[in-house]
């Protein structure tokens, strides 16, 4: 097998010479780095990462685990970070929380990843908890919770869910339903506890029986809609935990021959790039998806630097998009 030796053989110059060169890590003049790439070229030389890893301990390949690669929000935030890691000269691995998650540890525990990047996953995953044993860097997007051990990038939640519930309170259609998300994760209960508190404050408390679990599913979005409209009818407005259950709460509207905005209005959570499409028109919380990634992607970047900063949680404000889906309503 080919090795930098030879490299530095066939381009008479030394080993060091020829590391310097794939590395980039010093000033070479253009004669000699041409000699080195010309020998590289020649011997179909590949520099072995393993043994750049097993030096600096560093693979400059950071981790990231998803779950819910269906919802477009996560997508644009996946789109995202690959582009500014990319940017850093990192490469990324990707795993299924779901399908992949036994090699995700695995790749943990074998340090083959610099960092790890996790979205909507809860602390208590068996990916998250082997980073933490391992020491990994490690950044949570879309998800918070009581402890800081990492670094967090996620917007209000709480306060987005109250921004749809002032909302209806103003425009007098307190007759909601609330289609859920998971509760297990921070972003489901808070956005629930934000929209119920407030319209609860309002004088229009949601029973629970008018709190239907989807736990961000779209298929169970649709089927509990339809079912609650064929036993109790439409109510004024349905709020829906992301934007993937809310189109799919409209669908559920449409084959039952309710209208939207007409009868009920519809409103969701995310703002993902359809929201906004005539079509569709959703009017949702917008929560800046790419500029989280951004954000995240940059705390990473600066804990791969010096692991001893002082952990940070960034959260971005949310804020309330009007569209066609209640009636473009302006309080």
């Amino acid at each position: 097998m080919t090795n930098s030796k030879d490299v530095a053989r066939l381009a008479g110059v030394s080993q060091a010479t020829v590391s310097r060169v794939l590395n980039g890590s010093a000033p070479i003049s253009e004669d000699t780095r041409r000699r080195v790439m010309k020998a590289v070229e020649e011997l179909g030389y590949v520099k072995h990462a393993g043994a750049t890893a097993m030096r600096t301990r560093r693979t400059r390949t950071v981790g990231i685990v998803v779950s819910e690669m269906s919802n477009p929000f996560f997508q644009e935030i996946f789109d995202e970070l690959i582009l500014q890691f990319a940017s850093a000269g990192l490469r990324t691995m990707v795993w299924h929380a779901g399908a992949h998650a036994q090699d995700a540890v695995n790749a943990i525990r074998d340090r083959a990843i610099d960092g790890m990047v996790f979205t909507a996953l809860s602390e208590d995953s068996p990916e998250m908890q082997a980073a933490l044993q391992a020491e990994r860097p490690l950044l949570l997007i879309n998800r918070t919770t009581d402890t800081l051990n990492y670094d967090c990038v996620v917007s209000d939640n709480l306060g987005g869910g109250r921004l749809v519930a002032d909302y209806l309170a103003a425009a007098g259609r307190t007759d909601a339903l609330l289609v859920a998300g998971d509760l297990t994760t921070s972003t489901g209960r808070d956005r629930r506890a934000g929209f119920l508190d407030a319209m609860k404050e309002h004088g229009a408390p949601v029973p629970e029986s008018r709190q239907l679990p989807a736990d961000y599913s779209a298929p169970a979005a649709f089927s509990l809609v339809k079912q609650h409209l064929e036993q109790h009818g439409a109510p004024e407005a349905i709020f829906c935990s992301n934007d993937a259950m809310a189109v799919a709460v409209m669908n559920a509207l449409k084959e039952h021959g309710v209208s939207v905005p007409e009868q009920t209005w519809v409103l969701g959570y995310d703002d993902v790039a359809a929201s906004s499409w005539p079509l569709v028109s959703l009017t949702t919380v917008s929560q800046s998806s790419r500029a989280m990634a951004r954000a995240g992607a940059e705390l990473l970047l600066k804990r791969l630097q010096n692991p001893d900063l002082p952990w940070q949680r960034k959260i971005f404000p949310a804020r309330l998009e009007i569209r066609g889906s209640t009636a473009h309503f302006r309080a």
